[in-house]
């Protein structure tokens, strides 16, 4: 199955459906409207100096790096976008995503899963099979996304990766961000990419011996738990929004940070996402196992 192309989805507010072409982007007047594209995703407003600038996609994608759009086919607006570029380690060349974005009115309507599809189809195309990005694990639904839809994973937490960033998501909190790496041709992602690979739910986790290791006190994290398991839970607030206006917004980073760094110092992996739909409680997964196991398709449940 392929992702590049055209495809239909459904606009979730409005019930409109619109068809989508998914594609590497050329043109000039293509790259500027990504700038629109994360003014609308990072809610910027009219000050859009955090936003990356068009002629550095179009240097990007003109020199071994990944542009793809999502446009609408009746009106030619960008909807949606992931660019990256080539990167390289001590185990060779890789693909760095840096943004991955759909409009506002978009969300939620699985085309920012398509993007990434795509993005990891033109990776593969290039002889790619690994890429890397960062993301803000205390965002419940990007942890639902990242970890549970695409099945990327983590060893490596970072204390204010970005510094201070001026938009509506970010301002006023620390900029922590799991490094993660996605495993293009690994069963793992496969079986993600195809549906084959659910996430658990709480019960299902809690019954493989999994340990919830937030300290709440009145819903409020007050502390994290220190413990053997070989499973750890690691809870973060549903809505980041919520929670800056509840005022514990500094809390959930703060202890959620403690935790994560502890337990990944020990040599646990993240590698799952658990939402419990009736209470809306979302969870880090954390296993004590080897990286080959996990990208092998294993799980505990």
């Amino acid at each position: 199955m392929t992702y590049l192309g055209i495809t239909e989805i459904e606009d979730r507010r409005t019930g409109r459906s619109l068809r989508v072409e998914i594609r590497p982007v050329r043109r000039p007047e293509e790259f500027r409207q990504l700038v629109d594209v994360q003014a609308s995703a990072w809610r910027m407003g009219k000050d859009r100096t955090e936003a990356t600038p068009s002629h550095v996609l179009k240097a990007a994608a003109d020199n071994s790096g990944i542009v793809v759009g999502a446009f609408d086919l009746e009106t030619g607006r960008a909807v949606g976008f992931a660019w990256g570029f080539l990167a390289r380690d001590e185990e060779g060349l890789y693909h760095y995503s840096h943004q991955s974005a759909v409009i506002e009115e978009l969300k939620y309507s699985g085309l920012g899963f398509r993007i990434k599809q795509a993005q990891r189809e033109l990776a593969l195309e290039q002889g790619l099979v690994r890429a890397r990005w960062t993301f803000d694990p205390l965002q419940g639904l990007n942890t639902r996304f990242n970890l549970g839809k695409l099945g990327v994973v983590s060893w490596e937490y970072v204390v204010n990766y970005y510094g201070e960033i001026n938009d509506e998501i970010n301002r006023g909190l620390r900029t922590d961000r799991l490094k993660v790496w996605w495993f293009l041709d690994s069963e793992r992602v496969r079986r993600k990419a195809n549906g084959e690979l659910r996430s658990p739910s709480l019960k299902e986790a809690l019954e493989a011996g999994a340990e919830e290791v937030i300290e709440l006190e009145s819903g409020v994290p007050i502390g994290f738990r220190k413990v053997e398991s070989e499973l750890v839970l690691i809870e973060v607030p549903y809505s980041v929004s919520d929670a800056r206006e509840r005022g514990t917004v500094g809390q959930w980073r703060e202890y959620t940070a403690r935790a994560m760094l502890y337990y990944m110092g020990r040599g646990y992996i993240d590698f799952e996402a658990v939402y419990d739909r009736e209470s809306k409680r979302v969870f880090h997964l954390l296993w004590r196992r080897p990286l080959k196991d996990i990208l092998g398709g294993e799980v505990p449940w």
